[in-house]
Order: C-alpha cells, then sequence, then structure tokens
C-alpha cells in the first residue's frame, strides 16, 4: 500500500489525530509501527466498541501496523467493574475476544492482558516514574478516562493510579500509535505531555468518535452522554436480538431537524 493510501486508510472515520504530520512521519520509516487500543473487559459489549472500534483495527492492520487490543482487566478492578471481581473480569476478556472475531476483526490482531503485567516489577516502575512526574491534579483530570468525575478518587485513591498505569501500558507495549474514543484522550494526552520528561517515545494519539446515547442524556458532555454497556437500554448491544433493537431504535432520542448530539443518526452513519 503507498504511503499516502496508508495515511487515508488509518485517517479514515477517525475524529482527530495527534498529529497527523507525525502520523505521516511515522508511516514514512522502515520497520512495523505498533499501535494498540486497550478496552475494559467490563459488561456486553455495545455497537461504539465491536465496529467503530473494531473497524478501526482492522484499518491499522490493512495498514501495515502490529495491532493490539490490550483487555485492562487490573483496570476494570480499579474501576470497579463486574463487582471488582478479576476472574469475572478475565471470563469478560474472553467474551470480548469472542466478539471482535465475529464482527471480523483480522485474525493477526495479538491480545494482550493487564494481568501479564502487572507481574513485573519493571511495570510498576514505570507506573510510579509517571506518577512521580505528574501532579495529583493533572491526574485528577484525566479520570474522566475511567467514565469518573475527579471528586470519585476522593473516596477510592485507587483510581488516582488509573492514568498512570495507562501511561505506562503504553511505554511497556513500545508503541508508535495509541487507538481510542475521544473519552480516552486526556490519557493519550497525559502519555504525549510526560513522554519528554521522562525520556519515552512519543505516540500519535488516535481518536475515533463516540455514539451518543440512546436515551439522549448528557448532551452538553461528550464522555456522560456517550453510548455505555453500564447502560444496556440506552445502548445497542452485540447481543440484542432484531426485536430488541428495533424496541431500543423505536423509543430512542431523535429530535426533528436536528444533526447533532442525535443518537439515532449517528448509529446510521
Amino acid at each position: 500500500m503507498a504511503p499516502e493510501d496508508r495515511l487515508q486508510t488509518v485517517l479514515q472515520g477517525s475524529e482527530e489525530a495527534v498529529t497527523r504530520e507525525e502520523l505521516r512521519t511515522l508511516l514514512d520509516q522502515p520497520g512495523v509501527p505498533r499501535a494498540y487500543v486497550g478496552l475494559e473487559p467490563s459488561g456486553l459489549m455495545h455497537i461504539g466498541t465491536a465496529f467503530i472500534i473494531g473497524s478501526k483495527v482492522g484499518d491499522l492492520v490493512r495498514a501495515g501496523f502490529h495491532t493490539i487490543i490490550y483487555l485492562a482487566d487490573w483496570h476494570a478492578y480499579i474501576n470497579d467493574k463486574l463487582g471488582g471481581n478479576l476472574e469475572h473480569l478475565r471470563v469478560c476478556a474472553e467474551y470480548f475476544k469472542d466478539g471482535f472475531r465475529a464482527v471480523g476483526v483480522p485474525a493477526e490482531v495479538e491480545y494482550l492482558y493487564a494481568n501479564e503485567f502487572v507481574r513485573h516489577p519493571e511495570y510498576w516502575q514505570d507506573v510510579i516514574r509517571a506518577s512521580k512526574a505528574s501532579t495529583v491534579a493533572r491526574i485528577r483530570r484525566a479520570l474522566t478516562i475511567m467514565g469518573r468525575k475527579e471528586e470519585e478518587a476522593d473516596l477510592d485513591a485507587s483510581m488516582l493510579i488509573y492514568p498512570a498505569m495507562q501511561v505506562a501500558d503504553i511505554h511497556w507495549m513500545d508503541l508508535d500509535l495509541a487507538l481510542g474514543g475521544m473519552d480516552q484522550r486526556h490519557a493519550h494526552m497525559l502519555y504525549r505531555d510526560l513522554a519528554p520528561k521522562l525520556g519515552w517515545k512519543q505516540v500519535v494519539a488516535l481518536h475515533t468518535p463516540l455514539l451518543s446515547a440512546l436515551d439522549g442524556s448528557g448532551r452538553m458532555d461528550l464522555v456522560a452522554g456517550k453510548m455505555s454497556k453500564s447502560r444496556p437500554d440506552s445502548s445497542i448491544l452485540l447481543n440484542d436480538t432484531p426485536a430488541d433493537v428495533e424496541r431500543k431504535i423505536g423509543k430512542a432520542f431523535c429530535p426533528a431537524k436536528e444533526t447533532k448530539g442525535n443518537p439515532v443518526l449517528d448509529v446510521a452513519r
């Protein structure tokens, strides 16, 4: 594939790339670049994850990236998903793998687990280095990557570890590109801010659009208003029957003559 075709394959359907110039330079270099997307395996997969993230993973593979789907079981544990039961989270990680295969994610994709990383003292050293290079205020601003508000860390200090773990993940995997929805922008920008201080390789951050919740809630807040597996009736799930999909679309928020924040049009696109 020609360099310009590779660039357009990576960018198609994305919301932003930080930065396009760095992405172009990356694609002009010899060798196989490394990309990843990190996901909490924490419930039934919705179509934003299955099709938007899944198709972009396929684009990266076609553009010549070694692409990793990182099933962040320990991150989901910190985020109290599935009752904080690590065994349940690992079972859900296998379900995520099955879901991606079902929607046609290429077999060349590598699947990794946070559980594999946390066994290494050197990984935790990277977490500490990322934490020491930041401030508590900067870490708190990144908590929206968990779908949490900054003040929630006042009740659970483990949440302050999460952004530093995500920064360490990117370094640990020796990545060139970090993929995620727009809700992951804070984590990727935290890495980009800290990388020069720590002497770590810089990464391109590639972000996809978020599907709006079907009930139209949180329209003024990009993260709060997104489709989420934690609110199954406001999401279309990979496991929904045709009748479920018809029912959910039939009662979805769909304001006449409004194209922004319209979940039905978001799904149609």
